[in-house]
């Protein structure tokens, strides 16, 4: 099958392993087998097949260290903000005609940054520590205290927070950089099924081999019109629903709907998440999206016989608090 994504490069480099075999058989003893660039023979590209096969499959385990950092960061972030949200209520209650009832940072979204999700806590812990520092308030003996929870714990978990906050950004680099690696590969290994079918073409002009050479990617043709994908979150089911307008094209093969994590839509990192019969419109789905602040990009495939294709526009959802 020709590429159509770097997940469907492993099932390529089969059929050209394949081949090549075949090939080496009708060229004769080892010395006239088919070598590509620096001597890269046959044994090389079934190695560079497993390394690629390794890295691919390594993927989902750098995936899946990026959302459990952004499920801890986020649980973190709901604790904390019922913090803050617990500190306001108690100084609006024991001062409420103070200067600090009126100095209160407001609750940050959930979806905030960690620039502007941080500064409202930072901004407490200081006035807290002012609180618990003054002693001519009327009527009130410091140390804010609120159920056996400090100043000191506060700043703990602020602290906390911040680690939270470091260990999403580094599984999200941790996976860019498995992403690059993993690229690299892939240009190699597309490299050589370039150099092999000049190859076969050289050595075998007239043979049936030269023929039936794998396709590396979809055939010449017209290339079909695009649906249009339409996406809402479903608070009810916790899935987006995602749909999408019907193809008139004849050689329709199938619907294909891709993902990849983030605000922009990145074709070398997406994943295919469902292949549909025609006559399917819509698709639901909450992959990428378990927790809260979690963003996916979302692209519909019109698949042709001829394995033509085309993406539809991007639809980008995020997870709401």
């Amino acid at each position: 099958m020709p590429i159509e994504d770097y997940g469907s490069y492993i099932s390529t480099m089969n059929e050209f392993g394949i081949h090549w075999a075949l090939v080496n058989a009708a060229l004769g003893a080892p010395p006239n087998h088919l070598k590509l660039e620096g001597a890269f023979a046959l044994s090389g590209f079934l190695l560079l097949r497993d390394a690629t096969q390794a890295s691919i499959s390594a993927g989902e385990g750098f995936e899946n260290g990026r959302q459990i950092a952004a499920d801890f960061r986020d649980l973190t972030k709901t604790g904390l903000r019922d913090r803050l949200g617990q500190l306001r209520a108690m100084i609006q209650m024991l001062l409420p005609s103070s200067k600090y009832a009126s100095s209160l940072p407001v609750l940050p979204s959930m979806t905030s940054g960690e620039s502007k999700f941080m500064a409202p806590f930072d901004d407490a812990a200081d006035l807290w520590g002012r609180i618990n520092a003054d002693s001519t308030i009327a009527g009130f003996t410091p140390p804010l205290v609120i159920a056996g929870y400090t100043l000191e714990d506060f700043v703990s978990e602020i602290a906390a927070m911040r680690a939270a906050f470091l260990a999403v950004l580094t599984a999200e680099n941790d996976k860019r950089m498995w992403a690059k690696e993993r690229d690299a590969l892939l240009e190699t290994a597309r490299k050589y099924m370039v150099q092999y079918r000049l190859g076969v073409m050289a050595l075998l002009p007239n043979h049936l081999l030269a023929q039936t050479i794998p396709d590396l990617y979809a055939p010449g043709g017209s290339t079909p019109d695009a649906s249009n994908l339409t996406g809402i979150w479903n608070p009810v089911t916790s899935e987006v629903d995602l749909t999408w307008t019907a193809s008139s094209n004849p050689n329709l093969d199938h619907y294909q709907m891709r993902m990849s994590i983030g605000p922009n839509y990145d074709a070398a990192a997406a994943i295919v998440i469902g292949n549909f019969q025609p006559g399917t419109l819509s698709f639901s789905t909450n992959q990428g999206l378990e927790s809260p602040g979690n963003v996916v990009s979302y692209k519909l495939f019109v698949v042709l016989t001829t394995n033509n294709e085309a993406g539809s526009n991007t639809v980008t959802i995020t997870r709401p608090a």
